[in-house]
């Protein structure tokens, strides 16, 4: 059933929403871990980096997300790209993508460097259909993150 959604920066009525979101997939893949739960309770650390976070909405209510995070050294990371299963396969993951890219190259980051798991095939997929390619991970954050992706702006 094809519905309608729009893109739009996070607002602290829908913290809820962050962890509504996000925890479905990562419980699903086994991967959720305690930084998870830290980025996802602590959305102010992400906006007052100069980041952002985009909420998709649709019927009302945020049904899919992504964070922003810039480094100050012109690279930033996209995380926590989650749509809610129902709200799948209708475009809404690859408008947070495009939501995502356009704000980075207006804070004028020129790298986009993430982290993800091998088993979240649909992000995987979308990251490398905009041209995010595959480089050596360090496990910095996420011990369970196993791939590494980055993408030049």
């Amino acid at each position: 059933m094809p519905f309608d959604f729009t893109i739009q920066d996070y607002e602290d009525q829908y913290q809820d929403a962050l962890l509504d979101i996000s925890l479905p997939w990562l419980e699903g893949n086994d991967i959720l871990e305690p930084a998870d739960i830290d980025q996802l309770t602590h959305p102010e650390r992400v906006l007052e980096a100069g980041g952002r976070i985009f909420l998709a909405m649709a019927e009302g209510k945020p049904v899919g997300m992504m964070m922003l995070e810039p480094f100050g050294d012109g690279t930033a990371e996209p995380f926590k790209f989650g749509v809610l299963e129902a709200y799948r396969n209708h475009g809404i993951g690859k408008a947070l993508m495009e939501a995502t890219i356009d704000a980075a190259r207006a804070m004028g980051v020129r790298t986009l460097v993430l982290t993800s798991h091998h088993s979240l095939k649909a992000a995987l997929h979308i990251y490398e259909s905009y041209g995010f390619t595959y480089e050596d991970h360090d496990h910095v954050t996420f011990e369970l993150s196993d791939i590494a992706m980055k993408k030049e702006l």
